[in-house]
């Protein structure tokens, strides 16, 4: 039986690094200094409302909660992948794996153990680790001896 496997964590880390903050988008430290701004250049004779401030103040209290909300989701679902990438590497146990390692070569062998390194799983072939996401395939049980 043949299996490809999907190489969604390899891909999510990439995007994870080239990610950038969208630069037209106000964060809560632009917000703050727009507030701190607005405060200071205020007219004396008719400074802001008080009731317009506090609205101000609920609308930052807001933005750094729902910042820290995604800042907590984003690392629950990393939690996830990678208990999720454990699990499918676990599953490799016994198999036979086509593995496209790092340096560019091409090779086959048994999946006898699994390990962490640096919170990914890493498995182990022929008594070597490699990185999970070097794996493009894997076979069912596939006898190393054709004679047998």
């Amino acid at each position: 039986m043949y299996v490809n496997t999907v190489g969604t964590v390899d891909e999510l880390l990439r995007q994870r690094e080239g990610a950038k903050r969208d630069p037209s988008a106000l964060g809560k430290d632009d917000f703050l200094r727009l507030l701190i701004t607005q405060l200071k250049y205020q007219d004396p004779i008719s400074p802001v409302d008080d009731k317009e401030f506090i609205a101000q103040m609920a609308q930052f209290s807001s933005l750094e909660q729902m910042q820290n909300l995604n800042t907590n989701l984003s690392e629950m679902m990393l939690a996830q992948q990678k208990l999720s990438a454990l699990g499918q590497a676990m599953q490799m146990i016994g198999k036979e794996v086509e593995l496209f390692t790092k340096e560019g070569e091409s090779l086959f062998g048994k999946v006898t153990g699994v390990q962490f390194r640096s919170g990914w799983p890493e498995i182990i072939v022929d008594g070597k680790l490699y990185d999970f996401t070097e794996v493009v395939a894997i076979r069912e049980g596939v006898p190393s001896d054709p004679a047998v």
